[in-house]
This record gives C-alpha cells, structure tokens and sequence, in this order.
C-alpha cells in the first residue's frame, strides 16, 4: 500500500501544483502543454493529458482532469506506470492559510497502477523530484535545511469525500518472477481531524477472491509522531478472515499488542489460493482457528493465551516467532487434549508397491509380484535448514495409524538443520517408555538416530493395532538403539546398525500348539499346524538382536513353557526383505513353566523359516533332527519322568505321549521306532 501510495501521491501532487500555478484568469486548455513540460522537468517522466482541465477557486479550490496518464521508467514492461480516468480534488482555501489541509473531497475513478521492479533492483516509483542544485551549489527550493519554523508544517489534515473507485493496482519484480494484480479496488476514508478517530473501509478482487479491508484508528496523530494509540482492522475473504483489536504504534518498527483472530476453513485452499498448494500426504488440514494476545514488534512476533485448533485437533499454550536474523526461530509450548495424526498421513502402503511394480530396485528386492520394496527416491531434508525451533508439547494421548499412546510429553528441538525428538513420558498399553530421535541433515541427506526404551507394556492389543499381528501375547519389555544414514529410503536400510532386546513374559504364542504340532513334524504338517483356535502358553519368551548395515541376527531366542521348549537363531536381511531363521522346538518332560530350566533333554526337530517377506515358508530340518537332536532315543525316552507325574496334564504321562507321538507298527504289520513317528514317516 505504501509503494501505491507515492505513486499516487506523486502524481496528485504534480497535477495539483501544476494547475494552482497557472494564471486563475486564462484558459486551462492553453496551457496543457506548459503543464506537461513542467512536469517533464520535474521527473524525468511525461505527463499526458487527454482529457479537458477545469479549475475554481471559490468557495474551495477545486480541481478536475480527465484521461491522464503518467509515463513508465525505461524498459518497463507497460508504457504508462499510472493511467487515471479522472480525478475530482476539492481544498479549503482558509484553512490552508493556517498549515491545515482541509480536503473537501478527493475522487480517484478508475486508476490503474503498475508498479515493478526491473532486473537490477530499481523500482520505477523511484523518480527525480527536482533539479539538484543550482549554479551556487544550493538547492532550488532553498527550503531544504529539514527546520520546521517558518509555520510551513502541516499542524492539521481533514478529508471529507475520499474515495477511490475501481481501481487496478499490479506489481512485478523482475528479479524474483513475482507478479500480483489487485482489480475492483474500492476504497472510502475518513479523517474528520488527526485528532479524532480515522476510518478506512474497501474491497478489492485478488486471485479470483474479493477481500474487504475495514480499518479504524482512535488518534492518526498519536500514530504518525510515533506514539501508541488504539488500532481495530479486519481483513475478510472466503479463504481467511482475521482480526486485531488492541494498539499500535508507529515508531522506527511497527508494534502490535492486543487481541488477534485468524480463521481459516481450509489449510489447503488457502494455500493453494495464495499460489502455494501445499504436497502433503493425508487429508488433513483443513479448518484451522487461532485466537491469543498478539505482541508484535516488527519483525518479532509473540502470541500468549493462544488457542488453535487444526481440524479435530485443539490445543492452547504460547509460541513466539523471530524473523529478524539469517531464518526465522520458532519458539512453542503447547498442551494437546488429543493429537490423532491420521488425517496427516499418507495411505498405508502408498509408494512402494508402484516402483515394485516397475521392476526398480535392486537384487533380491523381494518385489515379486508387485510386492513392496524399498523407495530409491531422494529424501529432501533441505527443510531442516529453513527455520530454528524450540518447541514443547504435551499431550492427553496421541493416535498413530491404530496405535493409541497415553499421556506424552515430546519436545522437538531444531537447530543448524539436526533436529532432535525427545519422548520423555509415554503411557502405552498399560506401560510406559520413553525414546529419542535424532534426524540430522546437514550433510544435506538423514543421518537418523533412534533410542527406545518401553516396559511393561501388553504386547497383544499393541502389536494388533501396530502392525496388524495378533500372534504374540504378554507383558512386554523391549529396548532399541539404531543409526542409519543414506540419501534414499534404500540406503538408509542398508545403512543401518544397532542392536536391541525384548521379554514378552507370562503370555502365548497364538494360532500354533508346538506340543501338538510335534506329532507329525512334517512340511504338510506345519503348515496345517496354523490354527487360530490354537495357542501355545508361555511364561517367557526372550532375545536380543543385533544390526549390521541392515541385517538383523540373533542368536538367543528362548522360549519356556510347560512341556515344551523352544530356541532359535538366525537372520532378517532387511536391504533384500528375506528371512532366514531356524526355531527349535522341544518337547520336555517338565510342566514347570516361569522359573522352568531351558535346556532340558527331550524331542527337538529344527524348523527352518525362509524366504522373502511377502512368501515365507515353514520346512522342518530333518537331517538336523537325525544328526543333532535324537541320537539316542531309548536313553531319551529313560530320561522322560513316570507317567505318575505327569498324568494330571496328560493322559499316561509323558511316556504315553511319546508312545503316541511314535506308533508301534505301520500297516504291513512291521514295528517302527518312535523316531520314525515323530518325522512323519
């Protein structure tokens, strides 16, 4: 507004100093052509004149042109940097006697402004004013010196009938590429003294949108010496309103306090109607609305007693914003009843199963059949280095996809583009933990560091709504430490080392019976072995893992439940999506579950699980059984305690059961051994 105001100021000045000089008794019409030399003189610029002047000096001076039009600065893109179909001013003759200026009436139809900025930087609202100096090295005006006696200052404005009518107003910066257009402007103000209250109230069309603008000032005086005085403005179209009610003052930088509301109906379409559509997965935000204390002073921005909501979600707390240095520095403390991140997340499964499909992706990807694969698209971290922030949140309980977390506190500090995560409170399924996560970025890709540490937490209903995986129950205990670093999805996989460990206590293993799959260990068997109906109980089941540019081994996995023991060990290449691991089940003669020895003797066959994720298969190591596991079944079935003991939980106690896993005889009538029965022959 201020770059359209000294256009239109110039302008106005020009035509009202030009025609005031003329002699009052000669016909205008004579005289155009000295006007429009004076003006070239003046500026540097044309000043044409189509239309007919006229002039009266009693009981105001009044002064009417038509059709003037105002010449661009060299190589500007439009001929004319302000073109005016007419222009009514009308000023009080006493008043001006006293400094008072006293506008009867200043009517502005139809002028169109082009305002720009040329490939060097220079505007073309930047005009010569006058003649530098004169032969003796003064200026012309002699007026120059910046002293304000002589009774030549303003002590008074008073606008009566101000209008501006249809106006169009664009602005290009060449530099930059930015063009703006503002048409249909209306514009109507008054100011019955600087003393008492300013009014401003008008419309304009921008970006198919019509804005109105109200604006009201209790003491314009107060504001233009700099000090402070009540301000209310509103600014109202279809994809924003706001509001501020409080004070301002005018000083070497704009200042703010009072109470500010902003309301927006849709994130996006703002966004999008502003020129910036916003690439953001999910379909999230949409209506937003922030009210709080506003503390401005320019660049420095404070807001206290906030509130905001963002579509379902509300918070309320304070953030600050200082835009003075090299980027802007956010500062945020917020408290969140309930923060569901869903609506800003993309769909599940979004992106992979695209490139899988096209065949991208390196060796043993594990993309068949348009499975999913990791992305080899580059991970822009550039916006880590756009701000410094410093933010707090506390939350009543946060939704991830089907994940429910509890009471949280998180703050998230960024600074020199490494941003740092802190979860120091979590309540999740009946537990708690606590973790952290470092995104450095600025090395210009992620370097990602991650620290977890969970306890106590039911590992069922957890893992159902995590990853949609109801195979495991019981009270859980778990810790994770990981780094990865890589341009891509792909590399930071490949990249990745650490090492963890979990507990899973007093809980089950669901969809199998290891006891009675060992009846028949064969590959038909076990893959029938998967019942939904069927469970195997526990009382604990444990191991650690470690992380190798990507391949997760373990070689501890232990399993103690009554009558059955189970180990295994082997590896996750996560880079190729396969596995290779080897569970050993066993059948023991022990009821004793929590507390129970692991490595008691008994029936044990290998299962080895292989394959890519999406087509794992399940085969059971017979060459390992016959080598490793029952190389003395007649000992083995010595060891195996009376049937006395046992026979409250099977039936002829665990000698009977070994008999029935091993039938005596197969159907030509010759016996077999009891090995024979367990692998399935």
């Amino acid at each position: 507004m201020k770059k359209v105001l000294i256009g239109l100021g110039v302008i106005v000045v020009l035509l009202v100093a030009a025609v005031v000089i003329i002699p009052q008794f000669v016909p205008l019409e004579s005289y155009k052509a000295e006007i429009q030399a004076q003006a070239k003189q003046a500026t540097g610029r044309d000043l044409r004149i189509d239309g007919p002047i006229s002039l009266s000096l009693f009981p105001a001076i009044a002064i009417s042109v038509e059709d003037v039009g105002f010449s661009n600065a060299p190589g500007a893109a439009a001929p004319e940097m302000a073109t005016i179909e007419r222009l009514d001013v009308a000023l009080q003759i006493l008043p001006l006697i006293g400094g008072e200026v006293a506008v009867d009436r200043f009517i502005l139809e139809r002028p169109v402004i082009s305002l720009e900025v040329d490939a060097d930087g220079k505007p073309n609202w930047d005009i010569q004013t006058g003649q530098a100096d004169t032969a003796g090295g003064e200026t012309s005006s002699g007026a120059g010196d910046g002293e304000s006696g002589g009774g030549s200052a303003v002590s008074e404005i008073r606008l009566g009938e101000v209008r501006l009518i249809d106006g169009t107003f664009s602005y290009a910066d060449r530099q930059s590429g930015q063009e703006e257009t503002l048409s249909a402007v209306n514009m109507e103000l008054s100011l019955p003294s600087l003393s008492e209250p300013f009014a401003a109230e008008g419309s304009a069309d921008w970006k198919g949108e019509t804005v109105t603008l109200s604006v009201n000032a209790e003491s314009p005086r107060n504001l233009m010496s700099g000090e402070a005085t009540n301000l209310a403005m509103t600014i109202e179209a279809a994809p924003v309103t706001f509001s501020f009610d409080g004070a301002a003052r005018n000083a070497e930088e704009l200042g703010l306090q009072g109470q500010l509301a902003l309301a927006v109906p849709s994130i996006r379409n703002l966004a999008a109607w502003t020129g910036n559509p916003l690439e953001f997965p999910g379909d999230g935000l949409g209506p937003f609305n922030l009210e709080g204390v506003l503390e401005m002073m320019g660049a420095k921005i404070a807001l206290t007693d906030a509130k905001l909501s963002v579509d379902e979600i509300a918070a309320d707390g304070l953030f600050s914003v200082d835009a003075r240095g090299a980027k802007p520095v956010i500062k945020a403390e917020l408290n969140v009843d309930q923060l569901n991140l869903n609506p800003y997340l993309p769909p599940e499964g979004e992106g992979g199963g695209e490139a899988a499909a096209s065949g991208s992706g390196g060796s043993g990807s594990g993309a068949e059949g348009g499975q999913g694969d990791w992305s080899d698209e580059p991970i822009d971290v550039s916006a880590l280095g756009a701000l410094d922030a410093d933010l707090a949140f506390n939350a009543g309980g946060i939704q991830f996809r089907e994940v429910k977390i509890g009471k949280s506190s998180l703050t998230v500090l960024l600074q020199d583009s490494k941003l740092t995560a802190d979860l120091s409170e979590m309540l999740l399924y009946e537990g708690a933990g606590k973790g952290t996560i470092v995104v450095d970025g600025a090395s210009g890709q992620p370097a990602i560091s991650a620290d977890f540490d969970l306890a106590n937490f039911q590992a069922g209903p957890f893992l159902t709504d995590l990853a949609d995986f109801d195979r495991i129950l019981g009270t859980t205990e778990t810790k994770l430490s990981v780094t990865a670093a890589g341009a891509s999805q792909r590399e930071l996989v490949s990249s990745l080392n650490g090492d963890g460990a979990v507990v899973f206590k007093d809980g089950a293993v669901k969809g199998i019976n290891l006891a009675a799959m060992m009846r028949n260990i064969s590959a038909a068997a076990i893959e029938q072995s998967f019942d939904s109906a069927e469970q195997t109980d526990f009382a604990e089941l444990s191991g650690t893992f470690q992380i190798d540019k990507g391949i997760v081994s373990n070689k501890d996995l232990t399993l103690v439940a009554p009558l059955v023991r189970m180990t295994g060990e082997g590896t996750i290449p996560l880079p190729p999506r396969t596995v290779d691991y080897q569970v050993k089940p066993k059948l023991v003669g022990s009821l004793e579950g929590q507390g129970g020895e692991s490595d008691l003797a008994g029936i044990a066959v290998p299962i080895k699980v292989t394959g890519p994720w999406h087509d794992i298969s399940y085969q059971p190591d017979l060459a390992g059984a016959l080598s490793d596991q029952i190389k003395d079944p007649g000992a083995l079935l010595e060891k195996v305690p009376d049937a006395d003991s046992l026979k409250d939980a099977t039936e002829g106690g665990a000698k009977g059961l070994l008999d029935k896993l091993a039938p005596k005889s197969g159907g030509d009538g010759e016996s077999k051994s009891p090995l024979d029965g367990l692998l399935g022959n």
